[in-house]
Formats: C-alpha cells, sequence, structure tokens
C-alpha cells in the first residue's frame, strides 16, 4: 500500500551513491485509485493508531463533529485479514467502549466464530465514527466526510476482505449509493481488496429469515480467507 511503498522508498536513500529506486508506476496506480474513489486530498503521512485516533478527535468536517458525545476508532487485532464496517456508534456503543455492544455485538461474535474465527482476531470498526445525542440517522454527508478516516484505517489494518455490515458500511467503503439487497452475496473489488457487502446484525435481529442469506455471504467469506491473497 501507499504508506509501505513511500517506507520502501525511505529505506532505499541511507548512503551516498546508493540507488534511490521508487517505483513511480505502483504510486501513480494507487494515487488514481484513491481518486476514482472520489478522494481529492491525500495526507501522505504515515498512518498510525495513535495519529489516527488523533486526526478523529479533532475532526469538525461534518455537523457531527459539532456535537459528538464521543467517538470510536475500532476494535480488535491490530492487522487482520478480515475487517468488518459497520454504522456509526449509538450511545450504548459509546459506554461500551466498541463499535457494537448487547445483542447486536453477541451475534456479530457468533457470525465470527462460525467461520473458525475469535472476535479477537479481526478488526471492526465504524464508517462513521462519532456519537451524537439521539442516535439520529447517519447523513450523506457524514459518510462522505468520514470516509477519508475508514480508507486509512484499512491501510492500517491490511485486511485481505473486508465485511461491510449494512447500507451505511456499504456506502462508505463502496462510495455507492446501492441498496445493501443489490449487493450482497458477491465479492466487490477495492483495490487488491474484497468486500463483501451483507446485512447487518441489527437486522437480522428483527428479520430473522435474513440469517440464511448472511450465512451465504459469510461461507464465501471464509473460503476465500482460506485461499489467501
Amino acid at each position: 500500500m501507499l504508506h509501505l511503498i513511500l517506507q520502501n522508498a525511505v529505506e532505499e536513500i541511507p548512503s551516498p551513491g546508493r540507488r534511490y529506486m521508487v517505483d513511480s508506476n505502483q504510486i501513480a496506480e494507487i494515487l488514481r485509485f484513491y481518486r476514482s474513489l472520489g478522494v481529492t486530498n491525500l495526507n501522505l503521512e504515515m498512518p498510525s493508531a495513535a495519529g489516527l485516533e488523533a486526526g478523529i478527535s479533532e475532526c469538525c468536517d461534518c455537523p457531527r463533529g459539532e456535537n459528538r458525545l464521543g467517538f470510536i476508532t475500532g476494535w480488535g487485532a491490530e492487522s487482520a485479514s478480515l475487517m468488518f464496517i459497520v454504522d456509526a456508534p449509538s450511545e450504548n456503543d459509546l459506554g461500551a467502549g466498541e463499535p457494537l455492544s448487547g445483542e447486536v455485538r453477541e451475534l456479530l461474535h457468533k457470525i465470527i466464530r462460525a467461520i473458525d474465527l475469535q472476535p479477537k482476531e479481526v478488526f471492526i470498526a465504524n464508517a462513521v465514527k462519532c456519537s451524537v445525542p439521539g442516535d439520529r440517522k447517519t447523513t450523506r454527508e457524514e459518510i462522505e466526510a468520514c470516509r477519508s478516516w475508514v480508507l486509512r484505517q484499512v491501510e492500517l489494518v491490511d485486511p485481505q476482505i473486508i465485511v461491510a455490515l449494512g447500507n451505511v458500511a456499504v456506502h462508505s467503503i463502496l462510495a455507492t449509493e446501492e441498496n445493501i439487497s443489490s449487493l450482497r452475496g458477491k465479492f466487490h473489488p477495492l483495490g487488491s481488496r474484497a468486500i463483501m457487502p451483507t446485512f447487518h446484525p441489527e437486522y437480522l435481529l428483527h428479520n430473522p429469515g435474513a440469517k440464511s442469506k448472511v450465512w451465504h455471504d459469510m461461507k464465501m467469506v471464509r473460503d476465500r480467507l482460506k485461499q489467501g491473497r
């Protein structure tokens, strides 16, 4: 990824006369990829978990930044082959200090275990980082404003597969307005990564008949993980 390419480039210049080698085609390809996603301003600073958290804490790029109760960066393994993206954190999630809480979190953990992983082996992140009073619906403006933080987080975690749970997550990571129902059941590319959209665990609590569809999607995720990158 971009930060790794730049890091490798820096490591190529330590001594006089040593050849400074940068794969400009590779960098150009990544920059075109970000531009195709609608990213017009790209921070080239090497990303770090601490830097990400500090940046989110100071962000006021959307209305949520003006009256946030707090924010959640994410939860789980710092580096993981599987990453989940969910919607904005609720006040209950904020109190728990995790992207999901209560029955919703328990159901997601069951789903993770069903594909032969433990919750601590994956990373779970919010598509929109800040919690606001009343747990109001997330707006398109807020999803787009927070998208750069999500992409930086993907760089940090470096997953092989990202599971986008629900419409907010899908609209964020795929920069689309298509409904989850039309996108689930198949992988979508994000550079070298694969995105699997599927229903949010909270939706399953109210619509248990959809559990078979999520199981179908997660079996595809399990099988692809076993194949490797």
